[in-house]
């Protein structure tokens, strides 16, 4: 009988260390786990990399897309020199271009607002303006999981009571190349070259396949000018405000 319960005591003494041995392995599983597990996105990505500041950057921007043969040749013109770009996308452009969007956003590039629908802000009435604000954030978010970081009113054109309705930059321009107007690329090429210095913001449009064209030239040159092509929140965070160009709410 003695021995009998010895048994059973060495028994139960050995299931006893077997489950502690199993929750000490998977508290061990657990912390590995929570250490590897990447720190959450914020709602707003404004930039993916910080560009060396010490480098003279430019920063290309392109309104109303997106549109893929367009968009989607510029995308594989900056992944060839590693740069990037911002994009200020129409949100009702977005349904059936959704692909497009997330390329973008995998790309590293900002996406910037522009408006649901593309309409002049000027004369709008309050609710009107967020309104549009609000539609292409909503519609951009559904896409790539975050609201845009920027604000350009469709032409650069709006009035003061849009300080007051946002709290991202508004950001203009400081070379525009005109480029829907003449849908040449050469004259666009000219443009860039013959006027881009440190600092600058180019805005072109990712409508126009001769834009595209344009841009396949210009990438490789500018990198070979030795500037960097990062997006406007990376040249922000080292560049001076160029007075009118970029408009934040007064704190």
């Amino acid at each position: 009988m003695v021995i009998r319960l010895k048994k059973l005591l060495s028994v139960l003494l050995g299931v006893l260390l077997i489950l502690l041995g199993l929750v000490f392995l998977l508290y061990g599983v657990v912390t590995i786990k929570s250490k590897e597990a990447p720190a959450p996105e914020t709602d707003a990505q404004i930039t993916k990399t910080q560009a060396p500041a010490e480098k003279p950057m430019v920063a290309l921007t392109f309104d109303d897309g997106p549109y893929g043969p367009v968009t989607g040749r510029i995308l594989d013109a900056l992944q060839e020199v590693n740069g990037k770009a911002t994009f200020f996308i129409v949100g009702s452009r977005i349904s059936g271009r959704e692909e497009t969007v997330q390329k973008i956003e995998a790309a590293g590039c900002e996406i910037g607002n522009h408006t649901f629908d593309h309409v002049t802000l000027r004369g709008l009435k309050d609710a009107q303006v967020l309104d549009q604000l609000q539609k292409d954030d909503e519609a951009l978010k559904k896409v790539v999981g975050h609201e845009s970081t920027l604000l350009r009113p469709p032409g650069g054109i709006y009035e003061k009571n849009l300080l007051a309705l946002t709290d991202k930059p508004i950001v203009l321009w400081t070379i525009d190349t005109m480029d829907w107007s003449h849908q040449n690329k050469d004259i666009t090429i000219k443009r860039v070259l013959d006027n881009v210095e440190d600092g600058d913001i180019v805005l072109m449009h990712d409508l126009f396949p001769a834009t595209a064209d344009a841009v396949e030239v210009l990438v490789p040159e500018l990198t070979k000018r030795g500037f960097q092509l990062v997006t406007v929140s990376e040249l922000l965070a080292s560049h001076d405000e160029p007075d009118g160009v970029v408009l934040r709410q007064k704190a």
